[in-house]
């Protein structure tokens, strides 16, 4: 990442940070009123609530991002099936359901690795917004070949090209259409890299642009990896 374009997101990335403060504060302020009634208290305490998860999250999110710069995401391993895992996360995402398609090779197939990242992963790339207001259904297929498992998601993106893309792997989202910093494709890109594959993405037309996600397949119960 240049020098100017870090600059500009860890400005982006601070100014974000201080946005729940402010409506802390005033709630902080407002519940010392004497004259507050018993509605309005909880009114101010769940606005101090809501901000507080908001802070957490993107404190979260920004630990992600520096624990996947140092090659530090993945804490544990074991095998995980991604039909089910992908259909669990489908049911949960309630706003804007995927459109998921999988073809037979993939019923059954696992990848080795840490369960909670590969469920990081897959949430972001299955729930990604690119821009505020446009909320969009991604359109993924999960298909396996050559011991390797390959998802395509694509979704509606004004002024797709190749080079956004890419920018969007390698730095924060400029304009974050959620309550989010913007890393999310950057720490699905470090977690796929930390599970020995890929994440690339490309404009697959106009006004689309699809991020292909490869990861190796475990070897199936009772086989041995071969020597290597």
């Amino acid at each position: 990442m240049s020098e100017p374009l870090a600059n500009a997101w860890i400005d982006r990335v601070a100014h974000d940070l201080r946005g729940p403060l402010s409506p802390m504060q005033t709630a902080v302020y407002l519940l010392r009123e004497p004259a507050i009634d018993d509605a309005q208290r909880d009114e101010l305490l769940a606005v101090l609530e809501r901000q507080i998860k908001r802070l957490s999250d993107m404190i979260g999110e920004f630990s992600d991002f520096g624990l996947g710069e140092a090659g530090r995401l993945v804490a544990r391993c074991e095998a995980v099936d991604i039909a089910s895992l992908v259909a669990d996360l489908t049911a949960s995402l309630r706003a804007c359901p995927p459109r998921v398609t999988l073809d037979a090779a993939v019923r059954g197939l696992q990848v080795e690795g840490d369960v909670l990242r590969l469920a990081q992963l897959f949430r972001i790339l299955l729930g990604m917004q690119l821009a505020r207001g446009q909320a969009a259904a991604v359109q993924a297929r999960l298909e396996a070949s050559d011991g390797h498992l390959r998802m395509r998601c694509a979704l509606p993106c004004t002024g797709a090209s190749d080079a956004l893309a890419e920018l969007l792997l390698a730095a924060p989202h400029p304009d974050p259409p959620d309550d989010t910093l913007g890393f999310g494709l950057v720490i699905a890109g470090a977690i796929a890299t930390a599970h020995g594959g890929s994440l690339r993405g490309h404009a697959s037309g106009p006004d689309t642009l699809e991020f292909v996600l490869e990861l190796p397949c475990a070897a199936p119960p009772g086989l041995a990896p071969e020597p290597g």
